[in-house]
């Protein structure tokens, strides 16, 4: 529950990346701590056997071992931001349309590069001011890539990734006393379209009023 509850805050807090870090932190540790509960409260009635004969697959499990790399990295103090890669540009529902891609180094907030791009020139290119073509707005997809936790996907899959697997820790844990905690299916989670609610920023979300605005059906 602690788990869910953090995710929740981290994914709230997505395109702030002065708060990514620090939801980050809280996250991977809190991750990190669910199978050493786990361990001892397993300890305190006698099932260590049973334990660890069923856990040992996930000793050498990539995502709860970079979830695990990650949390040390934090614990040692050392930074585990390295930026995040931005696609600004057109979008239809918060699918990626044409957009100019950039690194950011700093803590820009998404709000702000929207704002910015909006109001450029180059953004007075693809939509009218009336945004006449219904579906279609602007956005920020930013993704954030850190080598402790993968060299080939972002952080917001490579949590999730970490944050199944530790329930899957717990479905054995419970399994050993014949409970069904119930597995997390991973499609829901890394499926685009759920991703993408979180990882892509539109006009609408700043202002959820544009639609009406717009002149859009049912909004």
């Amino acid at each position: 529950m602690e788990c869910f509850h953090v995710a929740a805050r981290f994914e709230d807090d997505y395109h702030d990346p002065q708060k990514f870090r620090f939801n980050l932190n809280a996250l991977v540790t809190t991750i990190s701590s669910v199978r050493e509960i786990l361990q001892k409260e397993v300890e305190k009635s006698g099932k260590v056997s049973d334990w660890n004969r069923l856990s040992e697959p996930f000793k050498n499990d990539r995502w709860l071992n970079a979830i695990k790399r990650a949390r040390n990295t934090t614990l040692h103090q050392k930074a585990i931001f390295d930026g995040s890669r931005v696609e600004i540009g057109l979008y239809r529902g918060r699918r990626h349309k044409l957009s100019i891609g950039a690194n950011v180094r700093g803590d820009i907030h998404s709000r702000i590069l929207l704002e910015k791009w909006t109001s450029s020139d180059a953004g007075q290119l693809f939509l009218d001011p009336e945004h006449s073509a219904i579906g279609e707005q602007y956005g920020v997809w930013r993704r954030y890539y850190i080598k402790e936790l993968s060299e080939t996907e972002d952080v917001l899959i490579a949590v999730r990734r970490g944050l199944i697997r530790a329930h899957d820790t717990l479905v054995v844990a419970h399994g050993i006393y014949g409970i069904d905690a119930g597995h997390l299916p991973d499609e829901p989670f890394l499926s685009a379209d759920s991703l993408a609610n979180v990882s892509v920023l539109l006009e609408s979300d700043i202002d959820p009023m544009l639609p009406a605005k717009w002149g859009w059906p049912d909004a």
